[in-house]
């Protein structure tokens, strides 16, 4: 088996089930009081360049997240966004679908948004649609290491390995506490030293 079969067959079966598991049960919680263009974002994306404490990435991180996912007064959209998220975690995926595209229909610059649609198309097998949610997800909050990682694993899948190493490293560029993009920046490192021999 290839390095890059290994990799995928490895985060999709062990890792990214477990990091889409965590990242909803973060979001479900959220009170609606934010979106991407949060002003306490600045601050958090800050403090998360400058520590190397456990808890205090974990804190921070679980605050991006939150404040990407609450939608300023408009607890409809929020609750909406719960919906999407309950659907996509017990894998009812087109369903998932259908609600992210309903928010984003109404919602076009919720950026949140456009990311659970474009997880939920990566899981569907839908690269093409996922990798476009993703340019309109980058466009509204470049610094979605979510959605860079996501465009690293849709590069990998394709078998574009200098992409998804440019993926990864933009993640890890936005939050350097990303122990798989970390990871798999060595591995694709090592993989395109190899192929360039």
């Amino acid at each position: 088996m290839s390095f890059m079969a290994r990799a995928l067959t490895s985060l999709l079966s062990v890792r990214l089930p477990a990091l889409i598991a965590v990242l909803l049960a973060m979001c479900v919680a959220v009170p609606a009081a934010a979106d991407q263009n949060d002003p306490r974002l600045d601050s958090l994306f800050e403090a998360l360049q400058k520590t190397s404490s456990e808890a205090e990435i974990q804190l921070l991180t679980s605050q991006i997240w939150d404040r990407w996912t609450a939608f300023d007064n408009d607890s409809g959209t929020y609750r909406m966004m719960v919906t999407g998220m309950q659907l996509m975690n017990s894998g009812q995926l087109a369903q998932a679908e259908g609600v992210f595209t309903q928010i984003i229909a109404a919602q076009p610059d919720f950026a949140e948004a456009w990311n659970k649609r474009a997880t939920v198309r990566f899981m569907r097998g839908d690269d093409d649609g996922s990798r476009q949610d993703i340019v309109e997800v980058i466009d509204r909050e470049p610094r979605h290491f979510g959605a860079l990682s996501g465009l690293g694993m849709i590069h990998l899948r394709n078998g574009n390995l200098q992409g998804a190493l440019q993926a990864f490293e933009a993640a890890l560029r936005v939050n350097p506490h990303l122990d798989m993009a970390e990871t798999m920046i060595t591995r694709l490192t090592r993989e395109l030293k190899g192929q360039s021999l």
